[in-house]
């Protein structure tokens, strides 16, 4: 069956629904639609109910790492369904009657006891739901204390030496096959069982000191001289891929301004991770933006999508995904990232006159100055940004910087690059 029909001259919701075996209440609900006399030639008829009720949940803890095995039940209208969660923390997929069902979420604790943790309206759209757990969760084998005689508890007094140094600090967490807590059993030195509970420690460690200064208008005209052509253009790129700052503060480090693409960190690891940990490594965000009711939806549809799916917004929701990758995989991690005032991918650190990734981030850390140097090196190497700078062509600075997809990036790129030229011209021609 196809997914979507497209109205024609002379069709009808009854004829549509005839010929795709469905029924015209199937129709009006799939498609939202008050009055099934009107429709209009062009229209897009949705045929699927997998593809426009489809409902799922992706059950996470705390710390982001997928919960595993966990009992679970779906109830909704006229259906009810049980299941276990997949190796990625996925349910099965379900489809609701109508997009106004609620879906009630249950879970098995470990006394075997149920809980309701959610209550969700399906909505429209293919939806995948995302619950975090307040908590973590461990699993582990008591022993018996060597001590004592059946029947005996040990003292509760009795202190037992931790096996890390709580007051050290212990080396972050990188190059695991799986993140998540590891839980191994183990005895102390007088054969008294402990369970040893090791988590991820996040690393940042790899990121330079920031050293300040922000990039002045003579550092414009400089680097415009060097690349022959206008100021207005290297502030307009400045401009677009950081509009509110390239730097940020996350506790009381300051770090430059970077978004993660997941499709990168994916491609550099050969889809490792894919399944696994489907939040940083997979298909591309999408760009979208939060409707009246708080739930994503894309730009370009108005679909909803997960949370999991979306660039989101930028600071320290980047990071984490950052960290998270950088424990799996530093290099394709770092270069999975675009850095600083001109967004550079990490990808690019040759051509923007680095020996190592590693080398661009640090300096990507230390200031402004830094960001416009390592520009002018990646615009030299970037032909076709050299050529579009030079000759004032918008669409060719958009494919240089972005990509031969640019039009899928931001198709409206060239545009704000041509309004930010005309309003730093502007600007300066008031000042002289």
């Amino acid at each position: 069956m196809k997914e979507v029909y497209i109205v024609k001259k002379g069709d009808t919701l009854t004829k549509i629904a005839k010929q795709n075996g469905l029924t015209v209440k199937e129709l009006k609900n799939l498609n939202h639609l008050n009055n099934p006399n009107k429709i209009a030639i062009g229209q897009k008829i949705n045929l699927r109910k997998d593809k426009v009720l489809g409902f799922q949940a992706l059950l996470l803890e705390n710390d982001r790492v997928a919960i595993k095995g966990l009992n679970y039940r779906f109830e909704f209208k006229n259906g009810c369904v049980v299941g276990k969660t997949g190796e990625d923390g996925l349910t099965k997929q379900i489809m609701t009657e109508t997009p106004f069902d609620e879906v009630r979420i249950f879970v098995e604790r470990l006394d075997k006891s149920v809980k309701e943790i959610a209550k969700v309206t399906s909505g429209y759209g293919n939806k995948l739901v995302t619950l975090v757990s307040p908590s973590i969760k461990l699993e582990a084998i008591t022993q018996d204390h060597p001590n004592l005689k059946q029947g005996e508890i040990p003292q509760k007094k009795e202190k037992t030496k931790p096996i890390y140094d709580p007051n050290a600090k212990q080396p972050a967490t990188i190059d695991k096959k799986e993140l998540g807590a590891k839980v191994t059993n183990t005895k102390t030195e007088d054969h008294k069982p402990v369970v040893k509970v090791e988590g991820d420690i996040p690393e940042l460690s790899f990121l330079g000191e920031y050293v300040g200064g922000e990039i002045t208008k003579l550092d414009i005209e400089q680097a415009a001289a060097e690349l022959r052509c206008e100021p207005g253009l290297i502030y307009a790129i400045a401009r677009q891929e950081s509009a509110s700052s390239s730097f940020i503060k996350i506790n009381d480090k300051t770090v430059p301004t970077i978004l993660y693409e997941r499709h990168k960190f994916s491609e550099f690891t050969k889809h490792s991770y894919d399944k696994l940990y489907h939040d940083i490594s997979g298909r591309a965000y999408k760009r979208a933006r939060k409707n009246k009711k708080g739930f994503w939806v894309e730009n370009k549809t108005g679909e909803l999508v997960s949370e999991n799916d979306v660039y989101g917004s930028s600071g320290v929701s980047q990071y984490r995904r950052l960290v998270k990758a950088y424990q799996l995989d530093q290099d394709a991690a770092l270069k999975a990232c675009s850095w600083g005032k001109f967004q550079i991918m990490g990808f690019n650190f040759k051509n923007a006159g680095f020996g190592t990734v590693n080398d661009f981030v640090k300096a990507m850390c230390k200031s402004d100055a830094e960001h416009i140097k390592a520009f002018l090196k990646f615009a030299k190497s970037n032909k076709l940004l050299l050529q579009g700078l030079r000759n004032k062509d918008y669409k060719k600075i958009a494919q240089g910087h972005n990509g031969d997809n640019w039009r899928s990036i931001n198709p409206d790129y060239p545009t704000n690059i041509e309004i930010f030229y005309k309003n730093y011209t502007n600007n300066n021609k008031t000042e002289k």
